[in-house]
């Protein structure tokens, strides 16, 4: 009798023990399925309403705003067009459950992967996004993460592009606010998108998730998102008699329950919102700019900034490549420092890169004296920082001006535009002085031994190039170091004029300049 306790109690015990690891995560993951709720005037930046604002959830599929976020400033910037065909990746199409369901191999337009996101919420097509822009989904996940820092959301951690689960991935809803305001000041021209109430797409029509949209004819769609860890979760905003409002609801165990409270925060906090102006206390930063209000809702004295790279590190290893050199490509991590990275695996190709290889050609223009041929700044080094990535900085809604386009006209000291992008180009001025020795630089790369490469690279394509000197100066642009790639020795601008000519029939690059 007293064996048959002894085993009855040992397990007892052993299954206790095997439970126990268990019940915690179990108890962990139903605190953040908790309520929290936030009503933030877009107007003003004050905080109408909050609960638990502050309390770490799961985004679940409202991390698709920040997957969109990123992509309309790769729209902005020029990088991207409504109509670029990305490819579906194997990883892509396995993802599950919510899905547009293309095959691997396939390719989709950026409009209609933008369109199945906030209507279908379409998880295949987040990782498509995340790979054509970053190359693979977790290098998008830190640019995400490093955006978010940008903003003012210091609470909130991207693991991946379509918020499935992962307990790593975690925000709140006052982080959510900031990010609901953001993507309207930021891109005006992108937000109705997410107005958007049925998507028809291969025969079939997807109605959008969101049962709120339209409320009160003010209820914009944004994002709605489902885990079980998460529950019901809702980012939206409401516009209406000159007001604007953005509300964020997580942590509901039903749809229904969640779009209800919805409904009642918009009635209650509508007709108390600013009407007017957008005051300077309501603008996000955008990300890579110095400056722009202190939003209320950020609650941060001093918001991190990141310029995200000019270009992905797999876009920049193709380029470099192409020029006969490998680089040491970086990326921005969540820490926020440039850290090296093996080059992921080539993307399609299909992406169409020739204008980013001809603008990596002629990366940096050289800061000049007076009467040169070039402004006195460098010019392509200004216009990756300020267009490559980035868009437009923040104004009062209405009056956001457009991004500078891709191919950016810039003048010369004469009034002359120069088409900075222009493969093999040569700009120099009929009236620059005699004086002086001139260069001719090629390009410009990531690193110096990347930048030599290019140097051999036109050594041997050009043997004439043997009779000058190779050189590489080292610059420095919104924190970034690049190499110029350079030859001496000219004697004057038509010996430099002649030797860009045959660049450019080599399908190489270059700027002929006074040194």
């Amino acid at each position: 009798m007293r064996a048959q306790l002894a085993r009855a109690l040992a397990a007892f015990f052993v299954c206790f023990a095997i439970l126990l690891p268990s019940t915690a995560p179990a108890s962990a993951i139903e605190n953040l399925r908790k309520y929290a709720g936030i009503v933030v005037d877009a107007k003003s930046g004050q905080v109408l309403y909050e609960e638990g604002a502050d309390s770490k959830r799961y985004p679940a599929s409202v991390a698709k705003v920040m997957t969109l976020y990123v992509l309309f400033q790769e729209l902005e910037a020029g990088n991207l067009s409504l109509s670029t065909k990305m490819t579906v990746s194997r990883h892509a199409a396995s993802a599950v459950p919510t899905k547009l369901g293309l095959r691997a191999g396939a390719t989709i337009t950026v409009e209609d992967a933008i369109k199945s996101l906030v209507t279908l919420s379409a998880n295949d097509m987040a990782r498509v996004i995340a790979e054509h822009i970053s190359g693979t989904e977790s290098k998008f996940a830190e640019r995400m993460t490093a955006t978010a820092r940008a903003l003012g959301m210091r609470n909130t951690t991207y693991r991946n592009a379509s918020g499935l689960p992962d307990g790593g991935q975690i925000t709140t809803v006052r982080d959510q606010a900031i990010l609901g305001i953001a993507v309207y000041q930021h891109f005006p021209r992108y937000y109705e998108y997410f107005q958007t109430r049925s998507f028809r797409y291969g025969g079939k029509t997807f109605g959008n998730h969101n049962r709120v949209l339209g409320y009160m004819n003010a209820v914009d769609g944004i994002k709605t998102g489902y885990i079980n860890a998460a529950g019901s979760n809702l980012l939206t905003a409401a516009r209406k008699d000159n007001r604007h409002i953005v509300v964020v609801a997580f942590g509901f165990n039903s749809a229904a329950s969640r779009d209800q409270k919805v409904r009642e925060l918009v009635a209650n906090y509508l007709p108390k919102g600013r009407r007017g102006d957008y005051l300077q206390t309501a603008m996000i930063p955008l990300p890579g700019r110095q400056g722009g209000g202190a939003t209320m809702v950020a609650q941060s004295a001093k918001p991190v900034y990141v310029t995200p790279a000019p270009l992905p590190g797999f876009r920049l290893a193709q380029l470099v490549a192409a020029n006969g050199a490998q680089p040491a490509p970086t990326v921005v991590t969540a820490g926020l420092a440039p850290a090296a990275a093996p080059a992921p695996a080539p993307m399609p190709a299909d992406l169409a890169l020739q204008p980013a290889v001809q603008a990596a050609n002629v990366l940096a223009a050289p800061t000049q004296a007076p009467q040169q041929a070039y402004p006195a700044e460098d010019v392509i080094g200004a216009w990756l920082s300020e267009t490559y990535s980035l868009g437009a900085p923040p104004s009062a809604l209405g009056q956001t001006a457009p991004s500078a386009p891709l191919v950016p006209p810039v003048e010369t000291g004469d009034g002359q535009p120069i088409d900075l992008m222009t493969s093999g180009s040569i700009s120099v001025s009929e009236n620059q002085p005699a004086a002086g020795g001139w260069v001719v630089q090629i390009g410009a790369a990531p690193s110096e031994e990347s930048a030599r490469g290019l140097l051999n690279d036109a050594t041997g394509k050009l043997g004439v190039l043997t009779d000058f000197r190779p050189y590489v100066e080292r610059f420095e642009k919104n924190g970034q170091i690049f190499y110029r790639a350079r030859f001496a020795g000219f004697g004057d601008r038509d010996d430099a004029t002649n030797v860009c000519n045959q660049l450019k029939q080599q399908n190489l690059s270059c700027l002929a300049m006074q040194s």
